[in-house]
C-alpha cells in the first residue's frame, strides 16, 4: 500500500535534525523534505523512522504528523512510504473515545474492557469471543421450502453485479476521478486498473473496505459493496468495529483510521498489486 505503519526501528543517517521546542509545522516541513530526497527516480520508495521525539515530541504526535505528511506527499505522486514506529503502546484521547463508544454499544458501559486489550503487555488479550457473546442470538432454523427450486441456469443468470461492476457505477455516481479514488483508498495505480479491467477480480477484504472508505459510503452501502466481493462486517473482528466507528461518526480519512489501526496492532487498509 501507499503509506504503511510498521513496528520496528531503522537506522537513517540522513534523518533531519529537530530544534528543541520546534512545533508541528516546522516537523511536517522536516519530513516533507526528507519524502522529496529520499524518493528517488525510478524507485519511488521511502523508508522513514519517526522524527523529533529527541526534540520533545511524543510517539503519538510525531505519528500523527508523519501519517499527515505522509498523506500529502502521496496526493499528486505515485510513491510508497513506510514509517517505523518504536515498539511501545500507544495511547491517547482518541482511543479513549473510540473505548467509549465500543463500550455504549457492545458492553453496557464498561469503558476500559476494548482499550486495554491493546495497552496490556504482550498484546495478548483477544476479545473476539467477548463481542461475539454480544451478537444477536441465533434465529430458528429456516422453514423448508418444498416448491421446486427454479433451474440452475435461471438462478446464474439473475446473479447480482460483481464488485468491480458495482465499484464503478458507485464511482461514476460520485463524479470522482480514478485517480482520486485509488489515492483516497491507499492503494496502487496497478492494483486499481486490475480491479477495473476484471470485472471477476476479487480484492482482498483490505482494499474493498479501503475503497469504501474512498467512496465515503454509509454503513449499509459499505456492506453492500463488500459482500460483492465476499466480505462482512462482524462484530467478532476489533478491526471491524473500528471501521464502523469511522464510518459512522463521519471521519473517511483513511490514514486517520490507519493510524488508529495500529495503535491496536491490526491490519490496515488499503492495497497494492
Amino acid at each position: 500500500m501507499p503509506l504503511e505503519l510498521k513496528r520496528g526501528e531503522i537506522e537513517c543517517p540522513r534523518a533531519p535534525e529537530i530544534a528543541k521546542g520546534a512545533g508541528e509545522t516546522e516537523l511536517l516541513a522536516a519530513y516533507l523534505d526528507f519524502f522529496a530526497r529520499e524518493d528517488k527516480p525510478l524507485r519511488h520508495s521511502v523508508s522513514a523512522p519517526l522524527f523529533g521525539t529527541d526534540a520533545g515530541f511524543s510517539v503519538e504526535g510525531s505519528l500523527k504528523v508523519a501519517v499527515r505528511a505522509a498523506s500529502i506527499y502521496l496526493a499528486d505522486r505515485e510513491a510508497y512510504i513506510t514509517v517505523y514506529v518504536p515498539p511501545a503502546p500507544l495511547s491517547g484521547a482518541f482511543t479513549r473515545e473510540l473505548s467509549e463508544y465500543i463500550a455504549n454499544r457492545y458492553y453496557g458501559g464498561d469503558g476500559g474492557l476494548f482499550e486495554r486489550s491493546y495497552s496490556r503487555a504482550g498484546h495478548s488479550v483477544d476479545l473476539a469471543q467477548n463481542i461475539a457473546a454480544c451478537a444477536p442470538m441465533a434465529t430458528a432454523p429456516a422453514r423448508v421450502v418444498k416448491e421446486k427450486p427454479a433451474a440452475l441456469e435461471e438462478l446464474l443468470r439473475r446473479t447480482d453485479a460483481g464488485f468491480s461492476e458495482t465499484l464503478l457505477r458507485l464511482i461514476d455516481e460520485s463524479g470522482k476521478k480514478d485517480s482520486e479514488v485509488y489515492k483516497r483508498a491507499n492503494i496502487d495505480r496497478k492494483l486499481f486498473s486490475k480491479i477495473r479491467s476484471n470485472p471477476s477480480y476479487r480484492p482482498s477484504k483490505a482494499t474493498a473496505l479501503a475503497l469504501a472508505f474512498a467512496l465515503e459510503l454509509d454503513l449499509d452501502a459499505t456492506r453492500d459493496l463488500i459482500s460483492r466481493a465476499g466480505y462482512s462486517l462482524t462484530h467478532s473482528s476489533r478491526a471491524d468495529i473500528i471501521v464502523e466507528y469511522f464510518i459512522v461518526t463521519g471521519n473517511y480519512d483513511i490514514f486517520a483510521l490507519n493510524e488508529t489501526l495500529f495503535a491496536y496492532d491490526l491490519p490496515l487498509l488499503g492495497g497494492v498489486s
